[in-house]
């Protein structure tokens, strides 16, 4: 079974000569040159960059790098906090011929080194605080380290103002070096090494093409109405594909405002919502969770997920709706009536949350991508969004499910000038997601009758039982997440006493909530905690066929470890006696 929407013919991008990131920027500079780009609060102000801007500080910061050495091809490592400067630096490495590898800046030590040297960087650009506290005891040999910030640096240490200020004379010299390289660029060099998240393990590097990254972008404007009045609020890190392409090429091409959030605390969220009326989010779904819960208020002691629901509409039916609340944030609901729609992507929004949400007039619409795909492969229509889907394909992508069961699921395989070129260094890896140049994801999934895409679970996490029944454990997470009992969770195969393969659950509970059921005394054993886990399990099944009830549960008192987008990593959670 297959999909594909209508593919537009003449691209859009073929008509205004746009094959390449330098390409993205020139257009954006010389239309939308008096416009405000990137914007940050400050405590001493706010710090606003033009398109004409941005044009210049891109240009002086690729000059001084080129002058420092960076050839076409190099790998630049760019690790480091959101900020105006995290997206110079992409914007410039990835217009002279460098290739660009964004990485988490909260790594260790180990990790950098390790990237570091699989990646072959020849150089780092580092916040400051990054280099305090992983590289500055490292040993770096050849690689050029380059510093974001002028303040408290070592004497002589290269910065990134010292590496603008070179670039800046070079240029006002008439040194066209940069000018040069800039010209060089075609569409399928490679602009981005992006690293994944390793929720399977050893972290693989994935080599984007200009081209991957221009056919996505064109797709997602295709796919999603962008204005240029359109106020983008970035909050997750742009070192993931997904917030580097939703957060800085989709609205440098709509010529619309970046506005920097001055934390991930909900309020401070609110509050940078309504002082910059934000018009559009792009999220992962604990960002989503954690507003719908602060608006929730005293729903946790409502003593079911119902009452949470309920909760959250009334919250934010009178945010939308123009109704008044002593405990509502004061002047919040003047900020929300701004968003047009929120995006939700990097793992699968909670069904509760999501019609929560979009009961009470905020729309969000869920997307599915990865990495290698540049990353967005479908998001739901604005005007016909489908709760519990991803949505259609975006145009010009084309999505398989190969060998679907009986109920349609299957593997999930992508087509499009957005699948990547492969894994950097690593023929097998590549050789086992990429044939004839399809993408098999490994994620599993069915199409409906038209074509919205419906994620099920990892194709390697699925538990297939002794009767051949596949049991997809994103189902029936999804569903214990719901109890109010239940922080988090994960489930696994476990054996029963005859060796066959059941669903089994590590349970993370909510002692909040299970003190509050309990009158709120703080005198709860583990035995009643036990108690309750079980009798919400048992609540939960109910609705769901026999060989997908839950075999066996453990109880977990620490976090589940996850990726930076919160992704479980499966592979680090052992089936353990308690």
């Amino acid at each position: 079974m297959s999909i594909q929407n209508d593919v537009i013919s003449p691209g859009v991008f073929d008509e205004l000569g746009l094959k390449t990131l330098p390409d993205l920027y020139d257009y954006a500079i010389s239309m939308f040159g008096p416009s405000v780009l990137l914007k940050k609060h400050h405590p001493w102000g706010y710090q606003s960059i033009t398109y004409q801007e941005f044009g210049k500080l891109l240009s002086f910061i690729g000059a001084g790098l080129v002058e420092a050495g960076l050839d076409k091809g190099d790998r630049v490592i760019l690790i480091a906090e959101n900020s105006p400067e995290w997206v110079l630096v992409y914007a410039a490495v990835t217009s002279c011929g460098g290739t660009i590898v964004p990485l988490e800046p909260r790594m260790k030590e180990n990790e950098i080194r390790h990237l570091m040297i699989h990646s072959e960087a020849k150089f780092i650009i580092a916040s400051r605080k990054v280099f305090i506290e992983s590289i500055e005891q490292m040993n770096l040999g050849e690689i050029k380290l380059v510093i974001i910030g002028d303040e408290d640096v070592p004497p002589g240490t290269l910065t990134l103002g010292l590496v603008m200020a070179t670039g800046k004379d070079k240029i006002s010299s008439g040194d066209a070096s940069f000018f040069k390289s800039k010209s060089e660029i075609r569409a399928d060099d490679i602009a981005a090494i992006c690293y994944t998240s390793g929720t399977t393990g050893t972290p693989k590097g994935t080599v984007l093409l200009q081209s991957n990254l221009m056919s996505d972008l064109e797709s997602l404007h295709s796919g999603v109405f962008i204005a240029q009045d359109d106020v983008f609020l970035s909050i997750l890190p742009l070192y993931h594909t997904f917030a580097s392409m939703v957060n800085i090429l989709i609205p440098v091409f709509r010529g619309s405002t970046v506005v920097f959030a001055r934390s991930i605390k909900p309020r401070t969220i609110l509050e940078d919502i309504q002082r910059e009326s934000v018009t559009l989010i792009a999220g992962v779904p604990l960002l989503f969770e954690h507003i719908a819960q602060l608006f929730a208020g005293a729903a946790s002691a409502s003593g079911s997920r119902k009452g949470f629901v309920a909760k959250i509409k009334g919250w934010f039916g009178k945010l939308f709706g123009g109704g008044k609340s002593a405990s509502a944030p004061s002047g919040a609901a003047a900020g929300l009536k701004n968003i047009r729609f929120c995006i939700s992507g990097a793992a699968g929004l909670r069904g509760d949350v999501e019609a929560a949400l979009t009961g009470a007039g905020l729309k969000v619409l869920q997307g599915y991508g990865l990495t290698e795909a540049s990353p967005v492969v479908s998001v739901n229509l604005f005007d016909d969004p489908r709760p519990g889907t991803v949505g259609p394909p975006l145009p010009n992508i084309i999505v398989n499910i190969d060998r679907p069961d009986a109920e349609g699921v299957g593997e999930i395989v992508v087509r499009g000038g957005n699948v990547m070129k492969g894994y950097f260094k690593n023929p097998e890896a590549t050789s086992e997601v990429l044939r004839d140049g399809a993408l098999y994801t490994g994620d599993l999934g069915r199409l409906d009758k038209d074509g919205y895409l419906t994620i099920v679970g990892r194709k390697k996490s699925v538990i297939v039982t002794a009767g051949g029944k596949n049991v997809y454990p994103d189902e029936i997470e999804s569903l214990l997440g719901s109890s109010r009992m239940i922080l988090e969770c994960i489930v696994m195969p476990v054996d029963d006493r005859k060796g066959n393969a059941r669903p089994g659950a590590v349970i993370v509970p909510d002692y909040d909530a299970i003190v509050s059921a309990q009158g709120g005394t703080g005198k709860v054993s583990e035995e009643t905690i036990r108690e309750l886990i079980a009798d919400e399990i048992k609540r939960i099944s109910e609705d769901l066929a026999d060989y997908k009830h839950i075999h066996e549960f453990r109880i977990r008192d620490s976090e589940l470890p996850k990726t930076p987008t919160r992704k479980l990593k499966r592979h680090l959670v052992k089936w353990t006696e308690e």
